[in-house]
């Protein structure tokens, strides 16, 4: 596998590309599509498993992020299934989460078989579908591939988790274990070259957050998925993506939403350290006498705040990840929703002008 993958990087690097053309996402918003979006009496409805025997605190994660970009949010169990009301309406998107590992012999496992019926849901009627970590190896299993536990040494040490004194090394961030690597090409990368205003057509590389057990195999007689991320040490299958018609199902074997989180957390609480040491500061600062030393403690102030609130090159990629999700949501709800001209031409004709 890692020799593979090994082959694979020393490709690209040797092939070079001459197109000067930027990689382009394709789900961007225009202006007149955000104002649409902006204006619209409903949110793009994105349906997500949720399953209360696992994976429901990073889930939980996602739910409050989306909600808080403006999406009508409907968790659904694998008990209620297909049969739950949300899906006799539009749906947008799917999410499957994380959770335990697939019981890849056990047909009857009523998470299994839901994950399976929103995949195949997702394909039929082109909806954007996110599968993260679980919810990735369950997109690879449905598509035929084998999902295995992730290799091990003698001493059952898991490999894949070998690398966290190197990846601290450069983050001095606790939250992130792995790398992974992101070769031209895909969506995925064209997501990630667009957010992170990559300057060139090399490979991106970014740190990730990763929980898992088991791993989707790469396959080189199935095609059905593209491979478009690997784990830089061990080269381990990170991102997969399939269009199905306008749209895509993708997988993300690490946790993005668990980054974001993480990130805006952080941020939270040294935003609040530097108000208070501000605040403190300036107790002792007559503005009368000493104006100087006021706008010294303030400037000082607004530019420890501006450094906090950089984002981080892993956490532009984490969003980077989940906007090429919930950005494919937003276009699957515009392609169907009135446009403003009609809307407008509608209103005309129960409402006419005053004079």
């Amino acid at each position: 596998m890692f020799q593979k993958f090994t082959e694979y990087l020393s490709n690209l690097g040797s092939t070079k590309n001459t197109n000067k053309e930027k990689p382009k996402f394709e789900y961007t918003l225009n202006k007149d599509e955000k104002e649409q979006l902006k204006h619209s009496e409903e949110k793009p409805k994105i349906i997500i498993l949720y399953d209360s025997e696992g994976g429901t605190i990073y889930c939980d994660l996602l739910i409050d992020y989306l909600k808080g970009k403006g999406f009508d949010v409907i968790p659904v169990t694998p008990q209620e299934g297909l049969g739950h009301p949300a899906f006799n309406g539009r749906i947008d998107g799917i999410y499957l989460p994380g959770g335990p590992n697939v019981p890849v012999h056990d047909d009857s496992d009523p998470r299994k078989k839901f994950e399976g019926e929103l995949t195949k849901l997702a394909e039929s009627r082109d909806i954007p579908l996110l599968g993260i970590c679980r919810g990735q190896q369950t997109v690879g299993h449905y598509h035929g591939y084998k999902v295995t536990d992730i290799p091990e040494d003698a001493e059952q040490h898991e490999l894949h988790y070998e690398h966290f004194d190197t990846v601290y090394k450069e983050t001095q961030d606790a939250t992130f274990n792995n790398k992974v690597v992101v070769a031209e090409g895909s969506q995925l990368y064209n997501a990630l070259h667009s957010k992170l205003k990559h300057k060139d057509k090399s490979n991106i590389e970014y740190n990730v957050t990763c929980l898992h057990h088991q791993h989707v195999e790469e396959n080189q007689d199935n095609n059905s998925l593209r491979v478009t991320g690997r784990n830089k040490f061990d080269g381990l299958v990170e991102s997969v993506e399939k269009k199905t018609g306008k749209y895509y199902t993708i997988g993300f074997q690490h946790h993005p939403e668990a980054v974001i989180s993480i990130c805006g957390e952080v941020r939270k609480i040294k935003l609040d350290q530097i108000e208070r040491d501000s605040l403190e500061a300036l107790a002792d600062v007559d503005p009368v006498s000493d104006p100087d030393e006021l706008y010294r403690v303030r400037h000082q102030c607004e530019k420890k705040e501006s450094e906090v609130l950089n984002e981080t090159w892993n956490e532009k990629a984490a969003k980077a990840e989940i906007g090429f999700f919930s950005k494919q949501v937003k276009q699957h709800y515009l392609d169907k929703a009135p446009k403003k001209e009609e809307t407008q031409d509608t209103n005309d004709k129960y409402y006419p002008p005053c004079i």
